[in-house]
């Protein structure tokens, strides 16, 4: 049920009318920190992502992000998000997020699978009409048996078209 529902989300985003500036995608990169304790690596995340403008103040969003790896686990996320937008005093606003995420936790000898809600905060500044840089925080669940909170700091560029 879970792929479905990610499934129809990405199809509604290909199949939505190519209005001028509705559409974007982007590249986010980041530090990732794990929950667990003891550990304090800080490894780099990588994402991905398309998203579609409803609205001024709504947009819907697939992604994928790989959260790093602590030696010798490692972890990727997937995740279809609503983003809901409170405009500042231009060209900046903050955002709110709520995503559906399917998480993948290799560790050694097995792979974990996690679906479950997930949260972000950020602020966003359109640098024009076309290109905008965002910086967020999100939290994401990893790992199946023993759910484990990771927080991922980052800054992303997006290209709307």
């Amino acid at each position: 049920m879970h792929k479905t529902a990610l499934a129809a989300l990405l199809s509604a985003l290909v199949a939505a009318p190519a209005d001028a500036a509705d559409m974007y995608v982007g590249i986010r990169l980041g530090q990732t920190k794990y929950n667990i304790t003891g550990v304090t690596d800080t490894p780099s995340a990588f994402g991905v992502f398309g998203g579609y403008n409803i609205n001024p103040n709504l947009a819907v969003e697939a992604e994928f992000m790989d959260l790093g790896s602590i030696d010798p686990s490692s972890a990727t996320v997937m995740s279809a998000s609503a983003l809901a937008f409170y405009p500042g005093d231009e060209p900046f606003s903050l955002f709110a997020k709520l995503s559906y995420a399917n998480s993948e936790w290799k560790a050694p000898n097995q792979v974990q699978h996690n679906s479950s809600f997930t949260h972000g905060l950020g602020c966003q500044y359109d640098a024009s009409q076309s290109v905008s840089v965002r910086f967020g925080w999100d939290r994401h669940m990893v790992g199946n048996q023993v759910a484990i909170n990771v927080d991922v700091l980052s800054v992303a560029g997006l290209v709307r078209f």
